[in-house]
């Protein structure tokens, strides 16, 4: 049987939601490719008492656990503290971490003063893990046949230290039998109820193989998994039939994002891309050059949130803002011919929506949105009526956009 884990996530922060507690997703992810199950992530205060009981309980569960955050510089750092009370251990200095720490402050002009010191205790017997994007080292701790380990709190920070020694450490060890197989297909366009309404009409999933969905703001991860005993062609076949009965709304049979698609598929074809963002204020943009290479095929993008804006930059007709408003068809067409017009692109992009909360009429509600593709082929238009709050339909509207220039990119 393949090993089970838990992730202890400490933070006051989590709790009160001044942070997003990201962690989970990716252990979850780093550990399920070697075949080990993450069950549970429990988040709990920075007090000694209460990190002691779930870390105790979990040790009695589960043959790996988890401990993120609190092993910082101020007096709410408190993990070490507690998994060392909870151990019958101390709290030593390390001195390999110390000695980094102090040449990293000298390369930074910093004092290298009590509190930062701090940084660079441990566990008595724990291996600390070097943390090459940050101060505190990991550590991990051999207790009875089970394995504890004690990540930094910050993402980039807990990514490093997973990265860079517990992954390998586990596979050096070769702790799992490796990831289960599965097919993923990811879409656009279908919810999770419209999806589950054709596999159901057509008999589908077949024998041996289940289903399990997860849902963002306008993208559904469909994963196929196998019961004991089927092999790889059965579900292969399954998710190729799944394929076919979902049709256009499937991007993708990996994990990627929309925006790394589409910059695939422009480069791929050799051609450009500009925007022209009005509800989004350059988040579509953001997105598009988030992805490495994209100077490549990405020229640029205007903000053309303002109606003169619009008129002036890209071309748009003042009779027809007058006429029809900011928020219409032949407003979203003309801002993505202007910006492919203006930038010398090979595909312009634009929307413009009403975001809210204000602003809304029953003829345009709040969510109301025009996206607009410019091509080779013509101008692909596409009328949608978010839900949410502003965050959301901003965010619902960016995965939108990219999908519609993946149709038009990709065209059936």
């Amino acid at each position: 049987m393949n090993p089970r884990a838990e992730l202890v996530s400490t933070g006051a922060e989590l709790l009160s939601g001044r942070s997003v507690n990201t962690h989970a997703r990716l252990l979850g992810e780093r550990l399920g490719q070697l075949g080990i199950a993450l069950q549970r992530d429990t988040t709990v205060p920075d007090v000694i008492d209460t990190i002691q009981e779930t870390v105790r309980d979990a040790l009695q569960r589960v043959d790996l656990v988890f401990v993120s955050g609190g092993l910082g510089p101020t007096n709410d750092d408190v993990t070490r503290d507690a998994v060392a009370g909870l151990l019958g251990r101390r709290v030593v200095m390390d001195e390999a971490s110390l000695h980094v720490l102090r040449e990293r402050m000298t390369r930074a002009g910093r004092a290298l003063n009590p509190a930062r010191e701090r940084q660079a205790l441990i566990v008595e017997g724990a291996a600390a893990l070097s943390n090459a994007v940050g101060a505190a080292p990991g550590e991990r701790i051999e207790q009875e046949g089970k394995t504890l380990f004690l990540l930094p709190g910050p993402p980039p920070e807990f990514q490093a230290v997973l990265d860079d020694h517990v992954v390998p450490w586990l596979i050096e060890r070769r702790v799992g039998d490796g990831a289960l197989p599965e097919e993923l297909l990811l879409l656009y366009g279908l919810g999770e109820a419209d999806i589950v309404q054709r596999f159901e009409s057509a008999g589908f999933p077949p024998d041996g193989v289940r289903t399990a969905y997860c849902a963002g703001a306008g993208r559904v991860e469909v994963r196929l998994l196998p019961e004991p005993g089927v092999g790889d062609e059965p579900l292969r076949a399954a998710a190729d039939r799944a394929a076919e009965l979902l049709g256009a709304d499937v991007y993708a049979r990996e994990r990627i994002e929309l925006e790394a698609l589409v910059g695939g598929l422009l480069a791929e074809k050799q051609l450009t891309l500009a925007t022209a963002e009005s509800c989004t204020g350059g988040l579509i943009g953001e997105r598009i050059t988030s992805v490495s290479g994209s100077s490549a095929y990405y020229l640029g993008g205007l903000i053309s949130y303002a109606d003169e804006v619009k008129v002036r930059e890209l071309g748009v007709d003042a009779d027809a803002l007058k006429r029809d408003g900011a928020v219409s068809e032949g407003v979203a067409r003309q801002m993505a011919e202007g910006v492919r017009e203006r930038f010398g692109a090979d595909v312009g992009l634009a929307v413009t929506g009403i975001a809210g909360p204000a602003g809304g009429t029953p003829e345009k509600p709040v969510g109301l949105v025009y996206i607009a593709v410019a091509h080779p082929r013509g101008t692909d238009i596409r009328r949608n009526v978010f839900p949410g709050d502003r965050h959301t339909i901003r965010e619902w509207t960016c995965r939108a956009a990219l999908d519609l220039t993946r149709r038009a990119l990709q065209p059936a």
